[in-house]
């Protein structure tokens, strides 16, 4: 497809180069020609002039009018001598000739045209005897000469129309060729190839919009996969507390004796929790970079207890928050932070074990939030936990890729370790919010 569109551009391209070679040639080789044949008449021309004039040297002045002229080199020129009368006397030519009386008459020698032939006439006015001398040579013969001219002249210029026809098409092939490679990259884009290279042609212009392409794939590729990516962290963050407010509503279903209020109020508080999960999923769903605006840390862990209490209560484990005094806010957005908290809370209440420790600590010029549990590491290199669906992982493996991307996106640092006594311990590093904007 690509190919056929870019055909007729080579077509176009030689015909235009071609076209204007022609048109070059035309208007180089009018006047040319024209002043070949008007140089090969004027050679014509003096030729007879000179053959007459050697006709003149030869015969004395006496016996012009008795002997024959003497055969000119060139056969194809007649010499013939006239009296005064016009009439023809010897050699070769017409009987009477006009021409040659107006000649002796004017006593001036002339070239033009006589019939036929191109003639030359030179009148003798010396001695006794009075006479004209002609030398003509056929028009026919004249053209002839002019016209090989110019065949030879036609020949170079067709050879001159071939080689601009076949220059012209490397230029074409040289042009379209890296046209036709960015339409098949253009065709792979639509068709979903987001990371396609371009190859580079030489043609500076070409391979800026190559790069373009490559540049505008890329950047597809990634809207695309953090398109795609959303549901799955979607459906991951609206899990845990889908999945509290089924437990709530079946454990009133199998207790008759449940108090509705209580039912209802605990339901309301997964909704709501569930509502402000899908606000955050939506703010947050293209893992661009939000507004730095201050968050209050330690607000946001008080808040945790009730988030999770019913959760942590059901499973026999505790949660406590241990924030430093005087902790400044983060220049990070509450909603990425929300999220974060809840990937990490989930992890450590469905892979961790013990006491779960969420304390907020300055660390520097910037903020930072641990999540603490006795769960064990497993030995080695810790970075595949931070892959998305990596084989290693033990639940879905999302959960801890999209924390990180969400605190990357952010300007955060999200790191694991293992602990002093052997837990885990997952840090979350923010950058101080700026005094002012504080």
């Amino acid at each position: 497809m690509a190919v056929q569109r870019t055909r007729p551009l080579r077509s176009r391209v030689q015909i235009t180069i071609v076209g204007a070679a022609a048109a070059a040639l035309v208007v180089f080789a009018v006047p040319l020609a024209l002043a070949v044949r008007t140089e090969y008449v004027q050679q014509s021309e003096t030729e007879l002039e000179r053959e007459a004039a050697r006709v003149l040297a030869i015969v004395p002045d006496n016996s012009i009018l008795t002997e024959a002229p003497p055969r000119s080199s060139d056969e194809e020129i007649q010499l013939a001598v006239y009296d005064t009368s016009g009439r023809r006397v010897s050699g070769d030519g017409p009987a009477v000739s006009e021409l040659a009386h107006r000649v002796w008459v004017g006593q001036s020698s002339e070239t033009m045209r006589d019939g036929a032939a191109l003639a030359a006439f030179l009148p003798v006015a010396d001695g006794p005897k009075h006479a004209v001398i002609r030398a003509a040579l056929a028009r026919t013969t004249v053209t002839a000469r002019y016209l090989r001219a110019w065949a030879l002249m036609a020949l170079l210029a067709l050879a001159v129309l071939l080689l601009a026809w076949l220059a012209s098409g490397r230029l074409a092939r040289r042009l379209s060729a890296p046209l036709e490679r960015l339409a098949s990259s253009a065709e792979v884009l639509g068709q979903g190839g987001f990371g396609l290279q371009v190859p580079r042609s030489g043609v500076a212009e070409v391979d800026v919009v190559g790069e373009v392409l490559e540049r505008s794939g890329q950047r597809l590729g990634d809207r695309f996969q953090r398109e795609r990516a959303f549901s799955a962290d979607a459906s991951h963050q609206l899990r845990t507390p889908l999945t509290a407010l089924r437990l709530t509503l079946e454990a009133a279903l199998d207790d008759p004796t449940a108090d509705v209020n209580g039912v209802s109020k605990a339901a309301l508080e997964q909704v709501d929790r569930l509502e402000n999960t899908v606000e955050d999923l939506v703010e947050l769903s293209r893992d661009l970079p939000g507004p730095a605006v201050p968050v209050a840390v330690g607000l946001t862990l008080a808040g945790l207890p009730i988030r999770y209490g019913g959760a942590f209560a059901d499973s026999g484990r505790s949660l406590e928050i241990d924030v430093s005094p005087g902790l400044p806010p983060a220049a990070f957005p509450e909603s990425a932070l929300r999220q974060v908290l809840d990937v990490l809370i989930d992890n450590a209440l469905e892979h961790g074990s013990g006491i779960v420790v969420v304390s907020g600590r300055a660390s520097g010029t910037g903020v930072a939030v641990d999540v603490k549990d006795r769960g064990n590491l497993p030995e080695g290199d810790l970075a595949w936990l931070f892959e998305r669906r990596s084989a290693r992982a033990r639940g879905t493996g999302i959960g801890l890729a999209l924390a990180r991307s969400l605190a990357e996106a952010d300007g955060a640092r999200l790191t694991v370790a293992r602990g002093d006594d052997g837990g885990t311990v997952f840090t979350l590093l923010m950058a101080e919010a700026e005094p002012a904007r504080a």
